[in-house]
């Protein structure tokens, strides 16, 4: 019935479509000049992204008051139209690119859209991240309409596109993606997008907690937030960076417990970017990954390592391809340049800071190795020496699994109180002669490895250097049991 629908019942609405959209598309030629408007979608967008006006004041008054202009002027036509075609659009997300951040979710998203089949979101193509990352339910549209499952539609093609590929193109079967890694990171997006879609697929990015964080930590200054916090300082006693407050666990436990029709806080957004304390919990993979493994079913589940991803990227996205329904076959692929890659500009993670990192993320590492069945092996001392022999001018390695485990977060820090030593033969090796921190040969290298390891993406060769390896059934990790879920890379 359904293709029969769509051969002989189907064309006799296109014209009329076709009509909607264009009418449709001109009269959001008229929205920017309802101001009130414009500023209300504005303002929504600035909360849950608070780095966005960050972004125009890096480009001085002039520059950046253009880009405003421009930018909220075709960011209210783009949601004018999809509101005013929202009939038309019927889907919410097939599937999601859940996370993490600085994982290659960008990199991912670019390489899947290569598939005729699969599309992301309905957004502007100013940015590669407008069109792959709705941030709906940190509240793009408003803290109140992060609930609403019919605003959320409003992101995704119309029946046309759809109809497009599966009868003209015949691509199979159409399948759209929302690849907003912030979902990772907000216990409560789990229940919300299983109430959209409980038989979604989920796409886990998974990097070293360590470099990821500092990682993030660079995107944030290149994008002009004013962080109060820096990673790239040595750790001093009694450091408010890694103080784990009373008040700081109720407030995310209270996060964490918002049902899928609450409001969200009014000040969400704000502590998720600036705080240092939300950035490392983001790191914690097994507490984060819980709701989701509760809400959704585990075959439904893929985990892909950051590294893995690099280094053989064709064959992961096919398997991912394959894993959300899509024909591997129909895959043209070709290598992109890495999405949302940062520029260090010579900035490097103080070895103190890494140490402590290495050790607050050693217990919650562990405990995802147990939830996955596979040991990702992210503080191996031999893969920390082959690390570190390729970016020994940036970061001093992490301790050995067999130091002590815990959360490292009780105030006291450095050599003061006891840090474990750097492991014996994985200290920086001297620069070659004539060599400085800002010459050429193997610091040169060091500092161009390190730049790609800090990307968001990835490319069909390359590897991170502050990353670990793989997937649960991938033989580059050591098993530690059986596979906990079935379908990964």
């Amino acid at each position: 019935m359904g293709a029969l629908f769509d051969y002989l019942v189907f064309p006799l609405f296109i014209p009329f479509i076709l009509l909607w959209l264009l009418a449709a598309r001109l009269l959001s030629f008229v929205a920017p000049l309802l101001v009130p408007l414009t500023w209300s979608l504005a303002a929504r967008l600035s909360w849950a992204c608070p780095f966005i006006p960050r972004i125009w004041e890096l480009n001085g008054w002039f520059k950046g008051t253009l880009m405003r202009m421009g930018f909220e002027w075709t960011y209210c036509m783009n949601v004018s139209r999809r509101f005013l075609t929202l009939p038309l659009r019927r889907r919410t997300a097939d599937f999601y690119i859940v996370g993490f951040p600085k994982a290659g979710t960008t990199s991912m998203a670019a390489y899947l859209k290569l598939h005729p089949a699969i599309d992301g979101i309905d957004g502007l193509p100013w940015h590669e991240t407008l069109e792959k990352e709705s941030h709906h339910f940190q509240g793009a549209l408003g803290r109140r309409a992060a609930a609403s499952k019919l605003a959320y539609r409003s992101y995704f093609p119309t029946v046309l596109r759809r109809w497009w590929v599966e009868r003209v193109r015949r691509a199979g079967k159409w399948l759209c993606f929302d690849a907003c890694p912030v979902n990772a990171c907000l216990d409560y997006t789990a229940a919300r997008m299983a109430a959209f879609n409980p038989d979604a697929k989920l796409i886990f990015m998974l990097r070293d907690p360590v470099s990821g964080a500092f990682s993030a930590e660079i995107m944030l200054r290149n994008l002009g937030v004013p962080l109060s916090w820096s990673l790239m300082e040595d750790v001093r006693p009694a450091d408010p960076r890694f103080a784990e407050t009373p008040a700081d666990v109720r407030y995310w436990e209270q996060v964490a417990a918002l049902g899928p029709k609450d409001v969200l806080p009014p000040d969400l957004m704000h502590r998720f970017y600036h705080d240092c304390y939300a950035l490392l919990r983001s790191g914690r993979y097994a507490d984060r990954i819980a709701p989701f493994l509760k809400h959704f079913k585990r075959e439904n589940c893929m985990f892909i390592s950051f590294t893995e991803f690099c280094s053989n990227t064709e064959e992961v996205v096919r398997k991912a391809c394959e894993f959300v329904g899509a024909d591997p076959s129909l895959l043209h692929f070709c290598t992109l340049p890495p999405g949302m890659q940062g520029e260090r500009k010579g900035r490097r993670m103080h070895p103190s800071c890494k140490r402590k990192l290495a050790q607050y993320f050693a217990e919650p590492n562990q405990r995802l190795y147990a939830m996955l069945g596979v040991d990702f092996n992210w503080a191996d001392p031999e893969a920390l020496g082959r690390s570190h022999r390729d970016a020994a001018a940036f970061m001093a390695p992490a301790p050995q699994p067999s130091y002590p485990v815990g959360s490292g977060l009780d105030g006291r820090s450095g050599a003061e109180v006891g840090l474990p030593p750097l492991p014996p033969g994985l200290h920086p090796p001297p620069p070659a002669a004539g060599e400085g921190a800002g010459g050429a040969g193997a610091a040169k290298q060091a500092e161009q490895q390190q730049q790609r390891g800090g990307s968001s993406g990835g490319s069909s060769k390359g590897s991170d250097s502050g990353s670990s390896v793989v997937s649960v059934t991938a033989s580059s990790g050591r098993t530690a049991g059986p596979p906990a879920l079935a379908t990964v890379v």
